[in-house]
Order: C-alpha cells, then sequence, then structure tokens
C-alpha cells in the first residue's frame, strides 16, 4: 500500500470529487473522477487547449511548457495547463467549456436511402399447432420446421432452447422467434415479445456515436454520442499507437475505454426509447484502422510503420462477449472491412452509403477529421488516401477552439463594417468550433483580415479595413489575433489568433495537396466532378462557400458540394438492415487502390503550395 499523502480534488461547475496521491496532475485527477477533459497532444504540453483555473489549493511551481504557453497574466489569474499542472493539497479546480470534450446528439445527421430490408437478424412470428399422440415433433423441430422455407437449417443457442418449451406453452403456441443468421438466439410467447433492436456505431478518433435501429422496420429510433475517452492519450491516431506500444496496459486500457464508452452511449440511446440492452441482437461497427484494431484488441503497432500493414482488412464477426459490448449475449458483432493502415471501414461506410462506385460519373468524398480520408469515384475506379489533417479542424491546437456544444462559436458573416457571429444554444460564447472556425477563417480572407500568405494584417494593413474589423485586430506579430468577444488583452476573451491561422494552414494544406494528387493520378480534373461529398461530424455544418474560400477545395462551382452529415454512421447502418449492403461494402473495400501520396516525390512541395490561402 503507497504511503504517499492523500488529497481530495474537487471539479467545477459538476461537482465531480476524487481522492488521489499528492502530486498528481490535474488532468490524471480529471480521468479518476470521469472529467471529460480535452488532452489533444495526449498530456504531452504541446498544444495548450487543456486550461483549467485552480481557484482554491497548492499547486506546484509553473513548467516550462506553462510558462511558454500562459502569459503572466494568466497565471496570476489561476490558468494552468492540466497535463503539466500538479496538485500538492486539497483543490477546488474550474473546468472551462472550451476544456471539456461535449459529445453531439443528432439523428439528422443520419441520411438513409432506401434498400430492401433483409438484415442478418430476423424476427418470425409464428402459430405452431400444439403436439398430440399422433404429432410427437420436438419443441425445436416443430418450430425448425415452421420456418424452413424462410430461414433453411436453423440452428439453436442453448440457453435460447432452454426457454423454448415455456415460450411455447405460455400463450398457445403462438411465439416470436428472434434468430441471427441462422440461429435461434430469443423465443418469446408471442404476447410478450420484445423489440428486435440493432445497434451501428461509429467510432471516431474525436467522437463515438451509436444508433439504435429497428429492424423490423428499418427505422432508426434514438442516437447518442460522447468524446472518445482515449483522446486523452493524444488526439491522433499515432498517439493512440504510440500508447499501446509503451505502456503495459496500454492496449487492454484503449480497448476498455473504448468498450466503455459505446456501452454508455448505448444505454443513453436505449434509455430515449425505453429499450432494453438485451433487445440488441447486432451490432455494426465502423471506425478507422487504428480504431478497429483498438476495439477488437488487435495490436496496431505496424499501422504506425512503414509499410503500415494492418492485422486484418477483413470484415470481423464476434460475440459481444469477446468484445466487451453489453447487448444480447447470443446476438453478433461485425465489423466492417478496412480498405489499409489508415483508410479503415469508416470511409468503405461513407462510400456504401453514398454508392459512389454505383454511380456513372466521377465523385470525390472527402472526410474531414484528425485523420482526413478522401475516396475518389473516377466513374471505371476507386481511389482512397488518408492525410494527417491533425486536429485543427475539429478545434484542437487552436487557442480558443472546441468541440461543437453550448457557447461554440458555429457561424461567423461579415456585416456592412464589421463581422457577426452566433452560438450554439444562443450561449455566451466561450470557444469556437469547426463550422465556426471555416467561417472566420473566410471572413478573415474576404475582408483582408489575413492576407493569402496567412498573416494577419498588421496596424498599416489593417487602415482599408471595415472600421469595426479593424478594432478586432489587437497584439504583434505571433501574438496577433482576430477578437470575437471578451478581452483578449490578457489572454481571455474568444479569439483567433496568428498561431491558429498557422495550424489551418497545415490541415488544409494536407487536405488539399492529397486530393488535387488523387485527381492527378486517376487523369481528372476538377471539372470533371459532378459532386464533392462533404462527410464526417462537418457534413452538415460547413457551408460550401466557407471550404471553398479557404482553398480547403479548389475552385468549383458551390452547387457540386454537398454535405452528407454522418455517412459512415449511415452506411453501419444499412450493413445492419442488409446483408447485400453488407457484400457490396466488402466489395468497396476490396477493389479500392490505395494511395500513399504522403511518400511521392512531390508532395511536400505540393503541401507548401497549397498551404496557401
Amino acid at each position: 500500500m503507497s504511503n504517499q499523502r492523500k488529497i481530495e480534488v474537487t471539479f467545477l461547475p459538476g461537482g465531480e470529487k476524487v481522492t488521489a496521491e499528492a502530486g498528481v496532475t490535474v488532468s490524471k485527477a480529471a480521468a479518476l473522477a470521469a472529467v471529460p477533459l480535452a488532452l489533444p497532444c495526449g498530456g504531452k504540453g504541446n498544444c495548450g487547449n487543456c486550461r483549467v483555473v485552480i481557484q482554491d489549493g497548492a499547486t506546484a511551481e509553473p513548467t516550462a511548457a506553462e510558462l511558454r504557453l500562459l502569459t503572466p497574466a494568466q497565471r496570476g489569474q489561476g490558468v494552468r495547463l492540466a497535463c503539466q499542472c500538479r496538485l500538492e493539497s486539497d483543490a477546488l479546480v474550474q473546468v472551462p467549456p472550451a476544456s471539456r470534450v461535449v459529445g453531439q446528439k443528432d439523428l439528422r445527421q443520419v441520411q438513409l436511402r432506401e434498400v430492401p430490408l433483409d438484415a442478418n437478424v430476423k424476427r418470425y412470428h409464428l402459430e405452431l399447432s400444439p403436439p398430440s399422440l399422433e404429432d410427437q415433433r420436438s419443441d425445436f423441430r416443430r418450430l425448425k420446421e415452421a420456418v424452413q422455407d424462410r430461414c433453411p437449417e436453423l440452428t439453436g443457442f442453448a440457453d435460447a432452447l432452454r426457454a423454448l418449451p415455456a415460450a411455447l406453452r405460455a400463450d398457445n403456441y403462438r411465439v416470436g422467434v428472434t434468430a441471427v443468421g441462422r440461429r435461434m438466439a430469443d423465443v418469446h410467447p408471442e404476447y410478450a415479445t420484445p423489440a428486435c433492436l440493432g445497434l451501428a456505431v461509429d467510432i471516431g478518433t474525436s467522437t463515438v456515436v451509436a444508433y439504435i435501429v429497428d429492424l423490423e422496420t428499418g427505422r432508426p429510433l434514438s442516437t447518442a454520442a460522447e468524446h472518445n475517452p482515449q483522446i486523452r492519450h493524444g488526439a491522433d491516431v499515432i498517439s493512440r499507437v504510440e500508447y499501446a506500444n509503451t505502456h503495459l496496459a496500454g492496449l487492454p486500457t484503449l480497448r476498455q475505454e473504448v468498450t466503455h464508452v459505446i456501452n454508455a452511449i448505448t444505454k443513453a440511446a436505449l434509455d430515449q426509447i425505453g429499450a432494453d440492452a438485451r433487445w440488441i441482437y447486432e451490432a455494426a461497427i465502423v471506425g478507422n484502422t487504428c480504431m478497429h484494431h483498438l476495439f477488437l484488441g488487435l495490436d496496431p503497432r505496424h499501422l504506425a510503420e512503414a509499410p503500415y500493414v494492418p492485422v486484418t482488412n477483413e470484415a470481423v464477426d464476434a460475440r459481444p462477449a469477446a468484445v466487451g459490448l453489453e447487448m444480447n449475449p447470443r446476438g453478433n458483432v461485425h465489423c466492417l472491412p478496412c480498405i489499409a493502415g489508415f483508410v479503415g471501414a469508416d470511409t468503405v461506410a461513407v462510400i456504401t452509403a453514398e454508392e459512389m462506385t454505383r454511380q456513372p460519373y466521377p465523385v470525390l468524398a472527402v472526410d474531414i477529421g484528425t485523420n482526413g480520408e478522401i475516396a475518389l469515384w473516377s466513374g471505371e475506379k476507386l481511389y482512397v488516401a488518408s492525410c494527417a489533417a491533425g486536429p485543427a479542424f475539429e478545434g484542437s491546437q487552436i487557442e480558443r477552439g472546441m468541440r461543437a456544444g453550448p457557447g461554440a462559436v458555429d457561424r461567423v458573416d461579415l456585416d456592412t463594417d464589421d463581422l457577426t457571429f452566433t452560438t450554439i444554444r444562443e450561449a455566451d460564447p466561450v470557444g469556437i468550433c469547426g463550422s465556426g472556425l471555416f467561417d472566420i477563417m473566410a471572413v478573415a480572407l474576404e475582408s483582408g483580415a489575413v492576407t493569402a500568405s496567412g498573416r494577419m494584417a498588421d496596424a498599416a494593413q489593417a487602415e482599408p479595413l471595415l472600421p469595426g474589423l479593424r478594432a478586432r485586430l489587437i497584439g504583434e506579430g505571433n501574438d496577433r489575433r482576430l477578437v470575437l468577444a471578451g478581452d483578449a488583452s490578457n489572454g481571455g476573451g474568444v479569439y483567433l489568433s496568428q498561431r491558429d491561422v498557422r495550424e489551418i494552414q497545415l490541415a488544409k494544406g494536407a487536405v488539399r495537396a492529397t486530393l488535387e494528387m488523387m485527381l492527378e493520378h486517376a487523369g481528372l480534373r476538377v471539372e470533371d466532378l459532378h459532386e464533392v461529398l462533404l462527410a464526417g461530424a462537418f457534413g452538415n455544418y460547413i457551408r460550401p462557400e466557407s471550404a471553398l474560400r479557404m482553398g480547403l477545395l479548389p475552385p468549383m462551382p458551390v452547387e457540386k458540394i454537398r454535405g452528407v452529415g454522418n455517412a459512415a454512421g449511415s452506411g453501419a447502418i444499412l450493413a445492419l438492415l442488409s446483408r447485400a449492403e453488407r457484400l457490396y461494402a466488402q466489395q468497396v473495400a476490396r477493389e479500392a487502390e490505395h494511395l500513399e501520396l504522403f511518400r511521392a516525390r512531390d508532395f511536400q512541395n505540393r503541401f507548401a503550395e497549397t498551404m496557401m490561402f
């Protein structure tokens, strides 16, 4: 037993309390208290996004990282970095909204096309004849022969067979039978037959989303989302792989974290409709290749080193207990196939949801996230590639960046003499989320507040700007800021900084360079594209005009750009509803050509060019 002195840490505004050893970092205490704290750099002290306010309690002296990333005025107000600050006594810690990770819960992000309902899970409603001296068939044979034409060679789980005699006789041989594939998973008296549900999960690097689907009607019923708790080990997949490789229990920890959050949001989604986890008979899982491996407990180390080989690209089926999911124990968990080391089942799901390879014309799909994934259908061949866009577009590594939540600036416009903005839920502004980041960059470029090189206008360059906009520019050099709200002179307020612009340049340059080189590889011009699909968390929220103005996409008619919401989630739902769509997903993964563009000789030159606005 440790003799280390114990302290109590209380987190505001939620009031979570935890007892820990003196000298613990705030981030470690937050993890113990289940406080969702954003640590985009994995706690290395590089990004400065985990700012908290120590309202009471003794702390160790600021580290070199804190001295570099926090102003003297901020430190004087108790602002510290959670991953650096060590607590020496009982403490009261305020976690600002911008440092918390907030999940989205919006069923409207699902855009499902119509498919014939042919799920792997079937519910059969039967009325059987009772046994007699002339008909002494076993209970199971009686049931099996009744569904022979619809489900040939039905077999049964032992525990489902145990429930069969009572179920048959409770309602005069009227029963509801649930088959997973060709195995009877459940049987109930007809009057007591529960819902037949499926679970679709999109495991994102930053956010995990779950959808509950009625497998008898094909209708999505509810959804819930939460941050991916693995983010405390780093915002990108390489950080996760590094953690798995360098910590004794790294892989089991990462696996347990993602399983725990899936079970938690599944319960939240079930609670919305008053359903039970035992009514879920199949789950369809998508995610990038790293998330796929961590969920299944597969060694991810070779994903991060050339030649970036996954353990498997194939679709994987598993029993719920084998992967730790809380659902019907006789159900099935289906993981869609991946394509390559950095192009995973989420991209396969996007392509499937939009039927890209069934179109007679070229289509481009861009899934904007921490790991940007791009798919190009030439009309004859499918190409895929990935790029390390980083978490900037999701609000991380942006000084006042945050994920979508109350108080996040989500829209910015240019008015007659100034800019205007809105926030989520019309709350007081506390940070900038992804869609707001795109907008403010577009407005800054259009107005001249930021030059084509990515430099914020200095005092002389700001003279011709609109009066309201000119007044929002403060600071000098790398400390130059475009203020949206509040007092940013002492490090407070909500603003876009010169450093933020550089982060955005890196992210948009990586995406733009990758898609331009993909077009060249396919022998296509921008003009040949019939449609450009924006998928991922921003699919429904980014304004195409802003994406074009900041140069994420090459110049094209705005009418060609279409947001498709969480198409990865839609693809997972389709895999639940249709065995044909599941086969289509496997065909997509098998036939796609993966392009390793970032290793190409001229990628760095193209990247440097596309960083310009």
